[in-house]
């Protein structure tokens, strides 16, 4: 038979084993008890951690664990019972009987327990609702208000721009009524620049416009009722408030006598007929042999617009046999050379001079064609 472990050892190795396994029983006391004070500790914070949870829960659930306890106080006094009073017969806080077991009254405390807890949270859920909706209408007024504060200058500009479109809006409706008002309407026609042309007739002419308002006059309708009236060469309207209208005039000069089939006419540079030859006309000089609108025509029309009044009213006839010969015949008897319409304005002087200092008798020929070297002749010479 085996010996145990350790009488085979000497006893001197036993001897000197024994302090150590006291040690050891020593070290194994110590930790068991630092384990032990450990798990005492952790017991402790775990009794603290659930009695600060128990102080935090809703008041509903302490109202149920108060209704165990109440219970339990009931069947600590089921012993003091009256004799004749049913033990399963029990008294609540407000004072009514409830029988049966002590399963059946934790039941029913339960299920109290619950329903107020239900009807705690409905009410604690519409408070809640009715604080997230204020808190909501807080917010958005906040927000509103910073959206103001943010945006008041643009509000104010537009509410400049608003009345200012108003303003003109309403001003632009005066003045439309103030146009299409009887107190705009036309009732002068004043006629100014006329000289051969009678005022009445071109009042004549724009009677209809008299009584119209003032804003339909314009310059497109009058130059269309004036068509009519060929000595006007052209004109300016002018509008005056709130009732006259002014027509300035510019009458066509008339420049030469020109015969038709309807007798002598007078004309001016453009060959537009200006009527019949009266006193102030009669002396405006004849075309021989220049038709109107032809080549000579348009030669002689540069002449005619050049030479001053008094050389044109000193000539008698004038002749263009070709665009480049034009011919004047005054009435002193003197002949013009004139040649072709070129340098017709240095011309036009270069004879009115010649008319003041030739002698008609002595100086037949006044040859201006080559107008910086006047010729004067005593008779006239074809082609010279």
């Amino acid at each position: 038979m085996r010996r145990p472990e350790g009488f085979e050892r000497p006893v001197d190795e036993r001897t000197d084993a024994a302090p150590s396994r006291d040690r050891d029983r020593g070290l194994t006391a110590e930790m068991r008890e630092v384990v032990r004070l450990d798990a005492l500790r952790r017991r402790r914070d775990e009794l603290e951690r659930r009695a600060e949870e128990a102080q935090a829960a809703p008041e509903p659930r302490r109202w149920a664990l108060s209704a165990y306890a109440d219970l339990d106080v009931e069947e600590a006094h089921d012993v003091d019972t009256p004799i004749g009073t049913d033990p399963s017969a029990t008294t609540t806080g407000d004072g009514a009987l409830e029988g049966g077991s002590h399963a059946q009254r934790v039941d029913r405390a339960w299920r109290l327990a619950e329903r107020e807890q239900r009807r705690l949270d409905r009410a604690a859920a519409a408070e809640a609702k009715r604080q997230a909706r204020a808190a909501k209408r807080s917010r958005m007024r906040s927000e509103r208000a910073e959206v103001r504060r943010f945006t008041a200058a643009r509000r104010r500009q537009l509410r400049i721009g608003l009345t200012a479109v108003g303003g003109l809006a309403l001003a632009l409706a005066l003045l439309v009524g103030l146009v299409w008002s009887p107190l705009m309407a036309v009732r002068e026609v004043r006629v100014e620049g006329t000289e051969r042309i009678d005022p009445a007739a071109v009042r004549a002419a724009l009677a209809d416009q008299v009584g119209e308002p003032i804003a339909t006059v314009t310059e497109e309708g009058v130059a269309q009722r004036l068509g009519a009236i060929p000595q006007i060469e052209s004109f300016r309207l002018d509008v005056v408030p709130p009732s006259t209208v002014i027509v300035r005039l510019v009458e066509r000069r008339p420049v030469a006598l020109v015969e038709t089939d309807a007798g002598t006419s007078v004309i001016d540079a453009a060959g537009v007929a200006l009527g019949q030859v009266d006193e102030s006309t009669q002396a405006l000089p004849r075309l021989d042999g220049v038709e109107i609108g032809s080549e000579q025509f348009e030669a002689v029309a540069t002449v005619l617009v050049s030479v001053p009044s008094e050389v044109l009213e000193a000539t008698a006839s004038i002749a263009a046999p070709t665009p480049s010969d034009i011919r004047l015949a005054l009435t002193s008897g003197q002949t013009v050379q004139w040649g072709g319409p070129e340098q017709s304005p240095l011309k036009a002087d270069v004879v009115a001079a010649l008319m003041e200092t030739q002698d008609p008798s002595a100086a037949t020929v006044l040859d201006v064609r080559a107008p910086e070297h006047p010729v004067v002749r005593g008779t006239a010479t074809d082609g010279s």
